[in-house]
């Protein structure tokens, strides 16, 4: 499959999913973190999927897909146990321009979905383009080993140092001298070991303007 990997904004875009089981409420779940507006069609739903529904107010039909369903949709999943019924609504999703993913084709997809592994705002993807999705899990659980919490604590902290540095450094060069000083794997993992370790380091990676705006130490202690 020929593809272009992209972060699709989905929040307050439909999106469609048919289908009832652990793949729907996978998807589901994915997608309430996505602030997506979601309707499911399925003639049955597993429990935990079925609380899910409940607890967010999601827009549910207990019947068989219909054309219409896909009236006004951005996103379509075809996650049914019936392969008919998964390519008619591949087939009409791309008839209406409508992007959509089928769980038994890949043939049929117009876009997969990779592995994920997140850490507050840093997202890493892995791939295989369908062709032994099992790797690509056994890559993720590799990745979730290597970036832990220490990376979504760091992203946090350059939230506020990001723009403090852009406004109060005027030589661009500096700038990317300084950005890329902090862009350093041994820096992020001192915030897991040793903070008071991490807190020297940051401070003799940034310039004097920046220490004597922000308190590093109270900020670091979030």
């Amino acid at each position: 499959m020929n593809s272009y990997p992209i972060n699709l904004n989905l929040s307050g875009k439909s999106v469609l999913i048919v289908g009832g089981g652990k793949v729907a409420y996978r998807k589901v779940k994915r997608l309430l973190d996505a602030k997506a507006k979601i309707t499911l069609v399925s003639l049955t739903v597993i429990d935990k999927l079925k609380q899910l529904l409940l607890d967010n107010n999601i827009k549910y039909y207990q019947r068989e897909f219909k054309e219409g369903d896909l009236l006004d949709i951005f996103l379509a999943f075809a996650l049914t146990d019936n392969r008919r019924i998964n390519s008619l609504i591949a087939s009409l999703a791309k008839k209406n321009n409508i992007l959509v993913n089928v769980a038994d084709s890949l043939e049929e997809s117009t876009f997969t979905l990779p592995s994920l592994i997140e850490q507050g705002d840093l997202l890493l993807t892995v791939a295989t383009g369908g062709n032994l999705p099992a790797l690509s899990k056994r890559i993720r659980e590799e990745l979730e080993n290597s970036f832990g919490e220490e990376y979504k604590q760091f992203l946090e902290l350059m939230k506020i140092l990001r723009p403090l540095i852009i406004g109060n450094v005027d030589d661009k060069k500096q700038r990317r001298r300084i950005f890329r000083d902090l862009a350093d794997l041994e820096l992020i993992g001192l915030l897991a070991e040793d903070k008071n370790q991490f807190l020297e380091e940051l401070s003799d990676r940034l310039p004097d303007k920046i220490k004597d705006i922000c308190d590093l130490d109270y900020i670091i202690k979030w």
